[in-house]
């Protein structure tokens, strides 16, 4: 190992009245010293220090009756794993703190009033089914999709909600229905699907608002006079949820964006999102976390961030020893710093 120069040990001694008054960089020098030469041995400072004090070597062995025995630590930031094991739905939550986090599949992002949306729309799929209209309707003929009723009227008697004009023509009576579905006409817009803007060789798409499997259970029926007017199946099919690799992803970019607790995401090992409190210290340790998910726990149950520890108080320059290391204080270290700094006194030789 190396040896402070002349100069270096100047330098340390001089840093500030603490390290003159005990003569810091001398005594570095004479642990390093005894490191390299053994401990019966006399350390290489013949050479007086630069303040023209007498050398570190004045003093025999370890300088522990100089330095204070003590383990400095530093501070350790609060954490805690989520880990996602299968599918995410529209409306599961994860709580950090006061924020809440909501998963939303659909292109509004439809949360909860205050919570913060977690954008998993794109990662599912849609349910889907096609309506056939090939024949003008007939008046008092009906269509239900989900729970709602839509009632074929007489041409200009249609005023209330779930009612659909018949025009003269087949094309204008299709349009009705499609401005019937989406609301742009009267009828207030339907709360669990949406179709396209219009009939492709007279038939039309009708589509979930909301990505996942539960589309699949949303009910269409009809009552035409017409045989050839009618769904393609009695219900929507093919939805499927967001994977719980892709949730992580959104939940991640959720956090990072969103955040006002003072806590961080990251993608972790597997699916699994790592949270770290942003200032270190035991404070951390009250953040608290809950979930909403059928798939998603956090580890241990927990419902608070832990492993949060106050760093060792101390001033620039202060140090520390016990049998194994001498410990420096590189810069102010406060409860929530990380600025002590080792030295391994090794092993007798």
């Amino acid at each position: 190992m190396d040896t402070l120069t002349t100069k270096q040990v100047t330098e340390l001694n001089g840093l500030n009245t603490r390290t003159k008054r005990m003569l810091f960089g001398s005594k570095i020098k004479s642990i390093i010293d005894t490191l390299n030469l053994g401990m019966g041995e006399k350390g290489p400072t013949g050479d007086k220090g630069a303040t023209g004090d007498k050398g570190a070597t004045g003093d025999q062995g370890l300088p522990g009756d100089h330095i204070p025995a003590g383990t400095p630590v530093n501070a350790v930031n609060a954490t805690k794993v989520l880990t996602i094991s299968g599918v995410v739905i529209d409306g599961e939550t994860v709580t950090i703190g006061t924020d809440v986090y909501e998963f939303a599949a659909d292109v509004a992002l439809t949360v909860v009033e205050g919570n913060i949306a977690v954008d998993i729309n794109a990662s599912t799929v849609k349910a889907t089914d096609n309506l056939t209209v090939d024949t003008n309707p007939t008046a008092g003929d009906t269509m239900t999709i989900d729970t709602k009723v839509f009632t074929f009227v007489p041409n200009g008697t249609a005023n209330a909600d779930g009612e659909i004009d018949v025009e003269t023509l087949l094309a204008d009576t299709q349009v009705n229905i499609v401005a019937a579905i989406k609301g742009t006409d009267h009828n207030d817009p339907h709360p669990s699907v949406t179709c396209g803007d219009a009939f492709a060789v007279d038939a039309l798409a009708i589509t979930a608002l909301v990505g996942g499997v539960a589309g699949n259970s949303i009910a269409t029926t009809e009552n035409f006079t017409a045989g050839t007017n009618i769904f393609s199946a009695a219900a929507l099919a093919t939805g499927a949820d967001c994977t719980a690799a892709n949730a992580v992803t959104a939940l991640v970019a959720a956090i990072t964006a969103s955040d006002t607790q003072g806590v961080g995401a990251v993608d972790g090992n597997g699916d699994t999102v790592e949270l770290t409190a942003d200032v270190a210290g035991v404070a951390g340790n009250t953040i608290v976390l809950g979930e909403t998910m059928a798939n998603g726990a956090f580890a241990g149950a927990a419902v608070l961030l832990s492993g949060g520890v106050d760093g060792t108080v101390g001033a620039q320059w202060d140090a520390l020893l016990d049998a194994s290391y001498l410990y420096v204080c590189v810069a102010a270290n406060t409860i929530a710093d990380k600025n002590w700094r080792r030295i391994s006194l090794g092993a007798a030789y």
